[in-house]
């Protein structure tokens, strides 16, 4: 084979080869694919939010929470004292606008939807990147699709039982003076629970994609030694 051959099926999975403006519709079609399959998620998260308000953005402010039980049986097997049974933190709620309760409503929605669609979103993706791609690329990243969903649901889950009743009960339980007393509004309580577990469900997908970008040979192992005190201070 001469030097300037190239074998176009070894190369690339897909034959066709794509103009600048042929990618550009691929991704528009890929993105008006991801927006109508979280629509239709978002609807239906919507329709069902007043239940999902009361079991699920107010559970970590409720007794019998499996978050606080964890915390609190972990304390009494490490400490060997109640120091991590925490009581809930008491919320006084109000809305101060008129649209309030509806934004509040549709950020449930919106966050439950994404959730709900992360999978199929992944998916619409990869079959834009797939193209780009020659077979042992292909092979590398597939194996670590189901592993992108997992982080994440894993990295929600994590936040949603774990971090967000530590976190309220630290921040409602400080005091700058006696003088002041927690009001919190609904916008408040439903942006801080979807917001830190939909981020830390993100987070959770840093090794997987640093997998991936290893793996198409955008980073290097050597990239990585040299530059994790970086990387270390940018995810703190």
């Amino acid at each position: 084979m001469a030097l300037d051959q190239v074998d176009v099926d070894e190369q690339f999975s897909d034959e066709k080869n794509m103009g600048f403006f042929d990618h550009l519709d691929e991704l528009r079609a890929r993105l008006v694919k991801i927006a109508y399959i979280i629509l239709v998620t978002t609807v239906s998260a919507f329709i069902w939010v007043d239940t999902l308000f009361e079991k699920v953005i107010m559970a970590p402010f409720s007794q019998g929470f499996w978050g606080y039980e964890f915390f609190c049986k972990a304390g009494r097997l490490i400490m060997n004292d109640d120091t991590l049974c925490w009581d809930p933190p008491k919320l006084i709620m109000q809305s101060m606008q008129v649209q309030g309760q509806f934004v509040s409503a549709f950020k449930i929605a919106l966050v439950g939807g994404f959730i709900l669609s992360f999978p199929f979103v992944v998916r619409q993706l990869w079959l834009f990147v797939k193209p780009a791609l020659n077979k042992k690329e292909i092979k590398r990243v597939q194996r670590s699709l189901f592993v992108v969903s997992l982080l994440f649901f894993a990295g929600v889950l994590f936040a949603y039982f774990l971090l967000v009743p530590v976190a309220t009960n630290f921040l409602l339980s400080f005091s700058l003076s006696d003088k002041i007393q927690n009001i919190i509004t609904i916008s408040s309580v439903t942006g801080f629970v979807t917001f830190m577990s939909l981020a830390t469900g993100l987070v959770f997908e840093l090794p997987v994609l640093i997998y991936i970008l290893t793996s198409i040979g955008l980073i290097s192992s050597d990239f990585l030694k040299k530059y994790w005190r970086y990387a270390a201070v940018v995810i703190l």
